[in-house]
């Protein structure tokens, strides 16, 4: 839960964004980058989410076992996000080991308290979060547990990976024996879960309102989009998820008089960069990139360049404040 959990790799994403201007054909290129492309703060997605599993049921003397190995697990969470390496590893076994996908594995308490230390020592500040997707007893005395983690570094977006936990039981306390963890293509679609919920935008006397939602089994994200200006408004549709055949993160977006555009994106760090091209419903033609950076988890910049309008290449606009819509229970 270290090495490879706290690296940092490019991933794939996509969306689109853009807002305000006021000639014709500025009010054009909003709808499109806006509604066609896809007024993004978008959430970039990917996970063909693979189907879970659901833990199965086990009998009362198990139920003592699953909460035994949860605050194990809970124990060894706080202990690792404090930096705390010779509790961290009380909850391992003497010989567990941990296996990224990426770096070699790292085995023995020893080795393993020594590098917790260094990569505290290098880069603090991290919180990790488990969803938990399965736990089965292999034995009376052996469990797996699977599921997906995050880590956050500070004030960084999330980074998600599935991991894999066998845990033992030793002298009747549930301990960690080997950790797993291993990042995938659909992983990227979990590293903007924040996004999910509703934002908004405004510049001058122009309003844009998106939400953003899970559809199916969090497989693909949906955006419904809303843009008024003065008497004019601009609806539109995104469908973001992975393209199984590439393992891209591709977006599809759908304006309601008929424009449609797609496009992939790329994520370096709080930045994701996000390349479409749309038609409109007239039969032009406008591509985009847009710059999305997140400032913390209420609050994104948006930034839309190199535009292109047909033949044409636009100006590039100047970064926008989205912000998160609060709202009241």
């Amino acid at each position: 839960m270290m090495t490879g959990v706290f690296q940092i790799r490019p991933r794939k994403v996509v969306a689109v964004l853009e807002i305000n201007m006021s000639s014709s054909k500025q009010w054009i290129v909003i709808t499109v980058v806006l509604a066609i492309l896809g007024y993004g703060l978008l959430y970039a997605g990917n996970q063909p989410v693979v189907p879970q599993d659901t833990p199965r049921k086990e009998g009362a003397d198990r139920q003592a076992d699953r909460e035994a190995i949860r605050v194990t697990l809970k124990s060894f969470v706080e202990a690792f996000e404090k930096g705390e390496s010779a509790k961290a590893v009380s909850f391992l076994t003497e010989g567990a080991e941990l296996i990224p996908d990426d770096v070699p594995p790292i085995r023995g308490r020893k080795a393993l308290q020594d590098a917790i230390s260094a990569h505290f020592a290098k880069s603090p500040g991290h919180k990790i979060t488990l969803e938990q997707e399965s736990l089965r007893f292999t034995s009376s005395v052996t469990a797996i547990e699977d599921g997906i983690m995050k880590t956050t570094i500070r004030a960084q977006a999330p980074m998600s990976q599935r991991y894999s936990l066998q845990f033992v039981k030793e002298d009747g306390k549930w301990v960690i024996s080997t950790i797993r963890e291993w990042a995938q293509d659909t992983d990227v679609l979990r590293d903007l879960e924040w996004l999910i919920g509703s934002w908004q935008a405004k510049s001058n006397d122009a309003e844009i309102k998106t939400t953003y939602e899970w559809l199916g089994n969090k497989a693909f994200i949906r955006g419904n989009i809303m843009m008024r200006q003065k008497d004019r408004s601009v609806s539109a549709m995104q469908i973001i998820g992975l393209d199984p055949a590439t393992g891209d993160l591709h977006i599809w977006i759908f304006e309601a008089d008929g424009g449609f555009a797609q496009g992939f994106c790329t994520r370096d760090g709080d930045t994701w960069a996000f390349e479409t091209k749309g038609v409109l419903a007239d039969g032009g033609t406008l591509g985009a990139k847009n710059l999305l950076h997140r400032v913390n988890n209420d609050t994104i910049t948006w930034q839309p360049v190199n535009l292109r309008y047909g033949q044409e290449q636009l100006s590039d606009l100047p970064p926008m404040k989205v912000i998160r819509v609060k709202t009241t229970r």
